[in-house]
């Protein structure tokens, strides 16, 4: 079986947050034909016709043999889990995502295995505390003052800008950010004064996201990101706004206030008119 694509492991990743009333992560049986099984299908690579046939039942079980499941063809909750965990392996990138993130332990900032901006920057300040190149490169030096001898990897930063690290390591911190607050109240107002706040509203969720991702400094309501970015939809991510409404798309997945009246979660399956829409998007994303 190939590795899952980028864009497939987004989609996981998005999928396995939405709520169990839109369709995600669901105990799927044989028969079954809603979105969620079009998700499992896109993940194992299979025709993603949302039809739970024999087909899909016999890439299941092979699937949950090879994860040392017990192979009965229903998609439950440790078959979600096993995806999610192979999502996650190559993400990491094998050895390279754990050396990051063992240089991450290392600087004492969270090890999420992704060398973005945060990390180079304090990468930097170790380097120039112990009288190294403050370059942002862990090399050879950088490791041995860091207290780890032998051979450990060339680690270097991604490119500048919102694509740091890598645009689906930029994307995956969204998700991750959009997770954490998917089913937080709705509250006007939220999220303008701090990005850290008890409930959110429309632009302050888009907002909250962004900020995760690197994107942005301060918080925008819905006009001000009606000019946010670069116009027009981006190849990851894209903002909606006009006057009253914001909100935005990872990988076509939408992230919405108003979705949550469908299920409790910002996360939503479904799309809805972007009529009367500026779309915008983050400049590399």
């Amino acid at each position: 079986m190939r590795s899952p694509s980028r864009h497939l492991l987004v989609a996981l990743l998005v999928a396995l947050a939405l709520p169990s009333a839109a369709g995600a992560r669901r105990t799927l049986h044989p028969g079954d034909h809603n979105p969620a099984v079009r998700v499992f299908q896109r993940a194992l690579h299979l025709h993603a016709d949302g039809i739970f046939g024999s087909a899909t039942k016999r890439a299941v079980k092979r699937f949950q043999r090879r994860h040392h499941l017990h192979a009965d063809g229903i998609v439950g909750a440790a078959t979600w889990r096993a995806l999610a965990r192979r999502g996650s392996a190559a993400r990491s990138g094998g050895s390279r995502g754990s050396a990051v993130r063992l240089l991450q332990r290392r600087l004492g900032i969270a090890a999420d295995g992704i060398f973005g901006p945060g990390t180079k920057r304090a990468l930097k300040r170790f380097q120039r505390a112990r009288g190294l190149t403050a370059d942002g490169i862990a090399g050879p030096a950088t490791w041995s003052a860091l207290g780890l001898r032998g051979h450990h990897p060339l680690l270097k930063p991604g490119r500048r800008g919102p694509a740091g690290g890598g645009a689906f390591g930029v994307i995956a911190r969204g998700i991750a950010a959009a997770n954490r607050i998917a089913r937080y109240p709705y509250r006007y107002g939220g999220g303008h004064r701090s990005f850290h706040d008890s409930g959110y509203d429309c632009s302050g969720s888009v907002s909250y996201v962004l900020h995760a991702m690197g994107a942005l400094r301060s918080p925008l309501d819905s006009s001000g990101l009606m000019h946010y970015g670069a116009p027009g939809p981006g190849r990851h991510v894209t903002i909606f706004a006009n006057p009253g409404h914001a909100y935005m798309t990872i990988d076509g997945r939408r992230f919405d206030t108003s979705a949550r009246w469908q299920g409790g979660s910002r996360w939503s399956i479904y799309d809805r008119s972007r009529a009367g829409y500026v779309a915008r998007h983050p400049p590399g994303l």
